[in-house]
């Protein structure tokens, strides 16, 4: 083998290793962003000798990571497989509950393994009297991290069973 030769090889192999070091920084810094659960329940507010709080939809949402993210805003859409198709989804904001002091407020940047709870009220005006199938924290990327729609199916079968009668 020439010298020729081996300089070609070594080159290819460190255009080889450049490349895939290229790939690696534009998926690390590009594609690879932060991972937020959201999770939906119905709670209460419970401490020792105060009276039971009225119930609150909680909010959760987790940051799996890798790295920071902030969370903007908390986001409801009404859709279906015939509403995609006609452009006829409908979408909002939903506003939490600021005056809760264990409520955390928004915009929060959350680091990874951080939570964030959120509290809305559970009441005959709640955002399940209108038949949203989704709810979602949006966040810094433009990104929208829906929660499970077993769970937002299943507050809202829970105010239809006990404010249907009183609308």
């Amino acid at each position: 083998m020439q010298q020729t030769d081996i300089a070609i090889v070594i080159s290819m192999v460190s255009a080889f290793v450049a490349a895939i070091s290229l790939g690696w920084n534009i998926y690390r810094d590009v594609i690879l962003k932060p991972k937020i659960v959201v999770t939906l329940a119905i709670k209460n507010l419970i401490s020792a000798g105060a009276p039971k709080s009225p119930d609150m939809v909680g909010i959760s949402a987790v940051n799996h990571g890798p790295g920071a993210i902030i969370i903007n805003s908390i986001t409801l859409k009404e859709t279906s497989v015939w509403k995609r198709i006609s452009r006829k989804e409908q979408h909002a904001f939903l506003v939490h509950d600021y005056t809760n002091p264990y409520s955390d407020k928004l915009p929060k940047k959350l680091e990874v393994g951080e939570t964030l709870n959120l509290f809305v009220p559970f009441d005959k005006e709640c955002f399940s009297k209108q038949p949203f199938t989704h709810l979602g924290l949006a966040d810094s990327f433009g990104r929208v991290h829906w929660a499970r729609k077993k769970s937002m199916a299943r507050i809202r079968s829970r105010w239809i069973e006990k404010y249907r009668s009183l609308t």
